[in-house]
């Protein structure tokens, strides 16, 4: 694991990306990307996720967290060659470059709220018709709400996940917590 954090930390200098534990971290235009890296058998097992960035905000308020995890994009292995420093390091800016290409790629398609929405909802599509489970979106939507000053789909949303046994680490019960404190609920 040594070698991998090293590696990670070269990595994140020559991209520019942030380095915080076993993962780097970059902000794009609205967006915000975490690519979190493990050893694995048969190379660097990794996942790229993404987030609004506004959403970090919205988070800190409801749970006093400084960062939302965000939606899981795809889950891979990067292939090594060797486990030897020049390799993990080979492997490490070669998974780095195409993440950094992609999270650019992604920030310049979405820009507003309403883009980003779009997004979540083509990727849960997407991922149902290749025969996976969709994403969950809804915290993104009652972010977005959250974002536009919606209440009442905040509070609609939060909800209807309640009610259908959904408690995402209490979140829900926090928006409404939230929601109480500028209307009635």
């Amino acid at each position: 694991m040594r070698l991998v954090e090293l590696c990670l930390r070269e990595s994140a200098a020559a991209f520019g990306w942030g380095f915080s534990g076993t993962y780097l971290v970059s902000k794009k235009g609205y967006l915000a990307f975490l690519l979190y890296v493990t050893p694995g058998e048969d190379g660097l097992d990794f996942s790229l996720s993404y987030r609004y960035a506004d959403f970090d905000r919205i988070y800190h308020t409801l749970t006093f967290a400084t960062r939302y995890p965000g939606i899981v994009l795809f889950e891979r292995t990067e292939p090594v060659e060797s486990w030897s420093l020049l390799g993990v390091s080979s492997a490490m800016r070669r998974l780095t470059e195409k993440a950094d290409k992609f999270a650019a790629s992604l920030s310049e398609r979405i820009i507003t709220l309403e883009d980003n929405t779009a997004f979540l909802r083509y990727l849960a599509s997407r991922q149902r018709a290749d025969g996976q489970p969709p994403c969950d979106i809804t915290p993104e939507l009652i972010f977005t709400a959250l974002l536009n000053n919606d209440l009442d789909q905040a509070v609609s949303l939060s909800t209807k996940a309640l009610i259908n046994g959904d408690l995402n680490d209490g979140l829900y019960s926090k928006v409404l917590d939230y929601a109480k404190r500028f209307q009635k609920i």
